[in-house]
């Protein structure tokens, strides 16, 4: 492990901390959520699993940073504080924008890459996004899309000032969502599992079955009923698939600095 950037620390969440874990499970949000959507995950993972939640800039004890405005800055920052306190070897989960960072950092690369990263819910970079862009939309428009995506509590668009507080965050989490885009995208360079919804509308299945062209180091897709949160509507389903994942992870020949 490198000494690291100050504060790398700061991104990770660990609800369960296991320091003599045989494999680590790191994984990034959707946009506009943070570590604590993860925290349920914890106990219900093999004891030998340690999860690692990614709290992004924004949101939760860092709500007084800046949100990211650009992958390349964020895929950096992201990547100097896995080197820093990830240890191998490891999995990178990513949900919908989760996923998206999780290409975007791996694909740079890592010095130690994971095992095998677990795309869910989320487009292949070359496949246009399947609805309208929301991101420039005025307020109460904007707010109103959010409860029709299912992503932002009821409870929390009802309340004016923490939207407000919100919004900032919000919305430059939605923009790198919604203008994500590689025409020509690079292969990544570790083997891809993807998890896609039935009835997912936000990235329907043949956009996260896509995911297969740039997978060479091996692919595997697995279908969950559901829509676009089906990570929350088949928790139980998809930490079944994860597990099965962990478990055979760990039965495979151990990756070696991106050999």
């Amino acid at each position: 492990m490198t000494a690291g950037p100050a504060g790398s620390g700061r991104w990770f969440h660990r609800p369960l901390p296991r320091p003599e874990a045989r494999l680590r499970l790191v994984c990034a949000p959707y946009a506009g959520a943070g570590a604590g959507v993860y925290r349920p995950w914890a106990e219900r993972l093999p004891a030998d699993t340690e999860l690692l939640a990614v709290r992004l800039p924004g949101r939760e004890n860092r709500l007084r940073e800046r949100p990211a405005q650009d992958w390349p800055s964020l895929a950096r920052d992201f990547a100097a504080a896995i080197e820093d306190q990830v240890a191998s070897p490891y999995l990178l989960f990513g949900h919908s924008m989760g996923a998206m960072l999780v290409y975007e950092t791996v694909v740079r690369p890592l010095a130690r890459p994971p095992e095998r990263v677990l795309l869910s819910g989320c487009r292949a970079p070359h496949v246009p996004r399947a609805l309208p862009a929301i991101h420039e939309l005025p307020p109460a428009r904007f707010h109103a899309e959010l409860g029709r995506l299912a992503g932002t509590p009821a409870d929390v668009l009802a309340a004016p000032r923490l939207m407000a507080v919100l919004d900032p965050m919000l919305r430059a989490d939605i923009r790198l969502a919604e203008t994500w885009a590689h025409p020509a995208p690079d292969p990544l360079p570790v083997p891809v599992t993807a998890f896609w919804g039935a009835d997912d509308d936000v990235a329907p299945p043949a956009a996260v079955g896509a995911w297969r062209a740039l997978a060479p180091r091996g692919f595997r897709g697995h279908r969950i009923d559901g829509g676009h949160f089906f990570l929350h509507e088949r928790a139980r389903d998809l930490l079944g698939l994860i597990d099965d994942e962990i478990t055979l992870c760990q039965a495979e020949p151990r990756r070696s600095n991106g050999s």
